[in-house]
């Protein structure tokens, strides 16, 4: 099965979140489960050159392939097609148009979105459409939130593309439902499409664009990132954003396939960015990844305080909002707290007086840094994700694998995930809480507290989150299932 995985993000040189720690970690498990996957992706500043990339037709024949023209409105786009290689030998096609993609941001600078974004994603969506017909001629075009929704829009929504990939399967994966691509309909003539889409059948949502709900609509089949958020994103508006009844509509096509963890990015048996390397039969590491971690943020607290790390987005939908409403009782718990993230100014604002406040135990690290990350995971004794919503989340896969327990709010993937922890018993994961509540967190936070320092139990603990196996091979073989199963025939009435 030849597989096209179409997405505007790949880690780690095109990162904005957890979608492109997926783009980089399905391919390579799609193959190892025996299928042919290649990924498209726009070619943004200096990836080219990090994955080796060069124009196709060189050097196998000398020849630059000519560029390829994708209809934009009244007029026309053009784009020259390079080719680079993952892990593997797995192909990367890059959509190579200066103008839209040769930027600092990926969907925008410091002074916000970039405004042109419908127009540069449109084309990226058609232009991967375009390169799936003319040139991979896959058995499956997978898309990618909404940045990758206009592929297969185009490819069931455009006469002349939906002639030529007649025979190809379309499915679409939503990774978080709060960015849906929705945008003026005065702008829907950029996207060549017949104005009988522009209903409230397909793409006209409240008035505007909404290219999520368009490629619900016309994929073949629907996907999101775990089988608590596709029950959630049915069931009404706090998670639907107003598409929930779209996918009842679709509910024989839509499915929730959890997200995997690359063990081979985030591993402390091999991890090259942590103090010491340990696993589940030599855990003694893990100790000195904690004082390096603690002296390297020079947090001057009692050494049995337990550390509690957040590598995250700074918005509400994080739960920042509902750390704050407690935050001083939180800290009166007795820990040590350790964020790496950015986001909202308000946010960042509040941690940055937080700061002067618990000067000995609170440090906050704005922006992104892979290897801090790696060293928090490793060094932390816990890791807070109190999330409003949350599609997946990858982190406290990752924090389970470095024997760091999660703190959570049974949402999305975060309840599929995590086991509250029963000491009695010797089972759980994590320390679970259901109400979106301050209160609910500030109680999560002591009862972590509490079995941290009880020697036997956290042990126990950390062997059952050493144990937590999320790997992406299981999923590669569900996605496989599922377009297998998406591919068959209806069966016939009895």
């Amino acid at each position: 099965m030849k597989i096209a995985i179409v997405a505007a993000e790949l880690a780690p040189w095109a990162k904005a979140g957890g979608l492109a720690d997926v783009i980089a970690a399905l391919p390579l498990a799609l193959k190892r489960a025996g299928a042919d996957p290649v990924v498209i992706v726009p070619a943004y500043r200096g990836l080219a050159e990090a994955l080796g990339a060069h124009p196709v037709g060189t050097p196998h024949n000398g020849q630059m392939a000519a560029p390829i023209t994708v209809a934009m409105g009244p007029g026309s786009e053009q784009f020259s097609l390079l080719e680079g290689r993952l892990p593997d030998d797995i192909p990367v096609y890059l959509i190579d148009h200066p103008g839209f993609f040769d930027r600092d941001g990926i969907y925008g600078d410091r002074n916000g979105d970039y405004p042109d974004n419908l127009r540069r994603f449109a084309f990226f969506g058609r232009a991967a459409a375009t390169l799936a017909a003319d040139v991979i001629h896959p058995d499956v075009l997978h898309a990618h939130d909404w940045h990758a929704a206009m592929a297969p829009i185009a490819a069931r929504g455009d006469p002349e593309l939906a002639g030529r990939l007649r025979d190809v399967l379309t499915a679409f994966t939503i990774h978080n439902l709060a960015f849906q691509g929705i945008f003026d309909s005065a702008e829907f003539p950029i996207l060549n499409l017949d104005p009988a889409y522009l209903s409230a059948d397909c793409l006209e949502f409240h008035g505007r664009i909404n290219l999520v709900k368009a490629a619900v609509v016309l994929a073949d089949g629907v996907s999101t990132v775990s089988p608590t958020y596709a029950r959630e994103i049915m069931e009404g508006p706090e998670f639907g954003f107003g598409l929930e009844g779209v996918f009842r509509a679709r509910a024989d096509r839509f499915r929730g396939i959890l997200n995997g963890a690359d063990y081979t990015t985030w591993s402390p048996a091999h991890d090259p960015f942590i103090a010491a390397t340990y696993d589940a039969a030599e855990p003694e590491g893990k100790r000195r990844c904690r004082g390096a971690l603690r002296a390297e943020l020079d947090l001057t607290g009692s050494a049995s305080t337990p550390v509690v790390a957040m590598i995250t987005r700074l918005t509400p939908q994080k739960g920042v909002d509902l750390m704050a409403e407690v935050f001083d009782d939180m800290m009166a718990a007795g820990i040590e707290l350790v964020i790496l993230g950015n986001g909202e100014p308000t946010w960042e604002d509040f941690l940055r007086n937080e700061s002067s406040r618990y000067s000995d135990r609170l440090r906050t690290r704005f922006g992104f840094d892979e290897a801090l990350a790696h060293r928090i995971q490793a060094g932390a004794d816990m890791f807070l994700m109190p999330s409003r919503f949350e599609p997946c989340g990858l982190t406290q896969m990752y924090a389970m694998h470095y024997g760091t327990a999660p703190i959570v709010r049974a949402t999305g993937g975060l309840r599929d995930t995590v086991t509250d922890f029963d000491p009695s018993a010797g089972i759980g994961t994590g320390f679970v809480f259901e109400d979106y509540r301050g209160g609910a967190l500030l109680e999560a936070v002591r009862r972590a507290v509490g079995e941290f320092h009880v020697n036997a139990p956290w042990r126990q603990l950390m062997t059952n989150d050493f144990a937590a196996d999320f790997s992406w091979d299981r999923a590669a073989r569900e996605y496989l299932s599922w377009f297998a199963e998406l591919r068959s025939p209806p069966a016939a009435p009895a």
